[in-house]
C-alpha cells in the first residue's frame, strides 16, 4: 500500500494524523501513512491522542484504510428512469432524507458528492419505500 499514490498535499490538511508509530497497522493505516509523507514546512497538523487510542486485536477504534471508495455526484438521471408514481415516491424520500428541497437539489445537482454510506441509507429508504430501482448517480469518482 505504500507505494499506492495519495495527494498528500490535500490530505496531510483533511486527514488527522496517528503518532502511534508501534501500531501493528501503521503500514496499511492512511493515517499512518499521510503522517510519514506529511510535509517538514507545514506547521500545524491534526492528530489523535496517543493515549486515548485503544488497540482491538491489530486495528484502533481510528484505523482509516487506504482502500478507494466510490462517491457518487449528482443524480438528475436517475428519475427519468422511474415511472412517475415511483419518481413522486422516491423524492419523498430523498426530500425527507436530506430534510428539505434545497439540500436535496445540492446533491441531485451534484453540488455535493454522496459517500458509500449514505448511498446505502438511501437505498434501503427507497427500497423500504417500494422504488424497484436503486439509486443511481450520474457520475462517480474515486477517492480515500
Amino acid at each position: 500500500m505504500e507505494n499506492q499514490k495519495f495527494d498528500v498535499e490535500k490530505l496531510q490538511k483533511s486527514v488527522t494524523q496517528c503518532v502511534l508509530a508501534d501500531c501493528p497497522s501503521a503500514s496499511v493505516c492512511l493515517r499512518q501513512i499521510v503522517r510519514r509523507r506529511c510535509s517538514k514546512s507545514l506547521e500545524k497538523v491534526t492528530i489523535y491522542n496517543p493515549d486515548a487510542i485503544v488497540m482491538d486485536g491489530d486495528r484502533c477504534q481510528f484505523f482509516r484504510s487506504t482502500d478507494l471508495l466510490r462517491y457518487g455526484r449528482g443524480f438528475e438521471g436517475y428519475f427519468e428512469q422511474l415511472s412517475f408514481p415511483e419518481a413522486r415516491a422516491a423524492r419523498a424520500v430523498l426530500t425527507e432524507y436530506f430534510h428539505n428541497r434545497t439540500q436535496l437539489m445540492r446533491y441531485r445537482s451534484g453540488y455535493f458528492r454522496l459517500d458509500p454510506e449514505r448511498m446505502d441509507e438511501i437505498n434501503a429508504l427507497l427500497e423500504a419505500a417500494g422504488v424497484p430501482l436503486p439509486l443511481q448517480c450520474d457520475s462517480y469518482e474515486y477517492d480515500v
